[in-house]
């Protein structure tokens, strides 16, 4: 795990990634040459030096230190050199910067000093930095390069000598060019790729084959499976750090750094995505399976609903990061998310009143699939608990669906989960019988229920509970120890019978 977690940390420092937008600072203006922040400074600088324009390449450069009369030649020549230097620094990462107003990485005294990379020359290392200025009447602050690593250009512009072999190369591998890289480069950066993918599918496929023979052999299949879902997805993030590496070797320029740091980052992002979805695919079958069989069936559309919401949710934070990084601004884009989600659920709230009415009678379970009850009277059997409805299948065979909203919201009294069925049948027997026989006939019953261990009585299971000019009202209550509502009907036949002989026995007339 240790093993794990420091490959975690090393992949974030050569692919710098943040998990959430930053929060935009509010401007003044906006910047016809995109210098608000680090990121879209240096960018931008970089696309003006790939299309040859150093004239507008030097308008990132703070020369304020030059006299006036030298600017307008020197200006651009600075700007060139300075696109060498960082073509030359091959730790050097667009992606290492910040985009917020402010910087935020750095602050020297009252200035923002926003650090780029480090050039070692003669066993001396200096800093490229950026720096942020006003320099217009209205105090718009912009990000430009800074004062002392213009003073340090000169002295720091790398030497353009090749090696002997490069020289060797044909002509046209070293003409031609892309975004600032040479044609011969991206042979080898592409050969790269080839041959980074085919080892790794190689080794993956090595791996899976020697992983399905030690299968069997662990403990639980379950274990396997969990272990499997990190396969693939972590090859994939592999092949990236790998790449990275070696793309380091190859050192291609700033400019091509950025679109490839970009290209990485998206594969990084979708191993992490691919994982994730895999986890969330084990963990909703785990818990299927761990569900009692009648409630999986009513679970089954909330678990493919969960896992559809939470593979979108996933997507969503993937593509965030992905374009938020990128050096998109992101934060609109979520606040209009924002809205149109209470829009959208101003517009369905009947729908997701149902939905959440749904997921109450699935965590509370106070029916499952095949219950008899009675709810809110609606006598029936329940059928299926969907995504906005719950179906009953009525006693005249019909079926009734009642919104999930209104079904849990009812008062649910489910026949199938009782333990015992109450036995309280009352006789109307006449006024003028003597009392020696109500006695009598009391008592028989009651020795009656008592004996029949089918039945549960308590301390009074007789009561005369009524008078009347015309009968007396005699109660019987007890409990048929049965679950089953036909088992209870034949106990019930039974006792009705044995009623009837103590009636005849006692002498005693219904009313």
């Amino acid at each position: 795990m240790k093993c794990y977690l420091a490959v975690l940390f090393w992949a974030l420092a050569v692919f710098p990634v943040r998990l959430w937008p930053q929060a935009a600072a509010p401007k003044a203006s906006t910047d016809p040459l995109n210098r608000g922040n680090p990121r879209s400074a240096v960018t931008a600088f970089l696309e003006a030096c790939q299309g040859r324009d150093y004239s507008r390449a030097a308008d990132y450069l703070d020369l304020r230190q030059l006299p006036q009369r030298f600017r307008a030649e020197e200006g651009p020549k600075l700007a060139e050199q300075l696109e060498s230097i960082l073509n030359s620094a091959s730790q050097f990462s667009v992606l290492r910067l910040s985009q917020a107003a402010d910087g935020g990485l750095a602050v020297d005294g009252t200035v923002a000093i926003e650090h780029v990379t480090a050039i070692t020359r003669d066993a001396r290392t200096f800093s490229i930095d950026l720096e942020r200025v006003a320099l217009d009447p209205g105090g718009n602050q912009m990000w430009l390069f800074s004062p002392e690593t213009v003073a340090l250009i000169p002295s720091l512009a790398p030497s353009l000598s090749q090696s002997r072999i490069v020289e060797r190369l044909p002509h046209f591998l070293q003409a031609i060019t892309l975004l600032e890289t040479p044609l011969w480069k991206w042979v080898l950066l592409a050969a790269l790729a080839f041959l980074v993918i085919l080892i790794l599918r190689l080794a993956g496929s090595l791996l899976l084959a020697l992983a399905g023979k030690l299968a069997p052999k662990l403990t639980s299949s379950n274990r396997w499976r969990w272990i499997d879902s990190f396969i693939e997805p972590g090859l994939v993030f592999l092949s990236a750090i790998v790449f990275g590496l070696g793309e380091q070797f190859i050192d291609p320029s700033a400019l091509s750094r950025l679109y490839i740091a970009r290209g990485l980052l998206l594969v990084v992002v979708w191993a992490f995505s691919w994982c994730l979805l895999n986890l969330i695919d084990l963990s909703l079958a785990r818990i299927d399976s761990l569900l009692d069989p009648r409630q999986r069936l009513a679970s089954h559309s909330w678990i493919y609903l969960s896992r559809r919401l939470a593979k979108f949710a996933v997507f969503v934070i993937a593509t965030i990061v992905v374009l938020d990084n990128w050096g998109y601004n992101m934060t609109t884009m979520i606040a209009g998310l924002g809205v149109g989600g209470i829009a959208i659920a101003l517009a369905a709230q009947s729908t997701i009143a149902n939905v959440f009415g749904g997921v109450s009678v699935i965590g509370d379970r106070p029916v499952m699939l095949g219950d008899f009850g009675n709810f809110g009277g609606i006598m029936g059997t329940v059928e299926d608990i969907g995504m906005r409805s719950t179906r009953v299948r009525t006693l005249n065979r019909t079926l009734m669906s009642i919104p999930n909203s209104s079904f849990a919201g009812m008062n649910l009294e489910n026949y199938t989960s009782r333990d015992k069925i109450l036995f309280n049948p009352t006789l109307q027997i006449k006024r003028g019988t003597p009392q020696a026989k109500m006695r009598q006939l009391m008592q028989s019953l009651e020795d009656m229920l008592k004996r029949n261990n089918r039945i549960e009585t308590g301390p009074s299971p007789i009561r005369l509970n009524t008078l009347t000019a015309a009968s007396f009202t005699l109660e019987i209550f007890a409990y048929a120890l049965t679950a089953d509502i036909n088992e209870f009907y034949r106990i019930q036949a039974d006792l009705f019978l044995e009623i009837d002989e103590a009636l005849s026995t006692s002498g005693v007339e219904l009313a």
